[in-house]
């Protein structure tokens, strides 16, 4: 029974860590996607439709922010409860 404990341990361990990672991904493209200043996609009728990518990429910025805070805080806990 104490084996199963210690591979779920490791298992949410390498989960945790792989999430931390991936947000950290993430985070690099939220703020290389950030230099842009606008994006411009062509519609079927040839017409030019703009926007800007700021206020969609400050929630994704804040989302990933969080989810990286809370992972951590997760990791650190579960590595110090030993």
């Amino acid at each position: 029974m104490h084996k199963i404990f210690l591979i779920e341990k490791k298992m949410i361990t390498t989960l945790v860590v792989s999430l931390i990672i991936l947000n950290l991904v993430s985070l690099y493209f939220i703020i290389d996607f950030y230099s842009f200043g606008e994006v411009s996609a062509y519609l079927p009728d040839w017409e030019i439709k703009r926007c800007g990518p700021t206020r969609t990429l400050l929630v994704f910025f804040i989302a990933s922010m969080f989810n990286l805070l809370f992972t951590s805080i997760t990791l650190m806990s579960r590595l110090l409860d030993k």
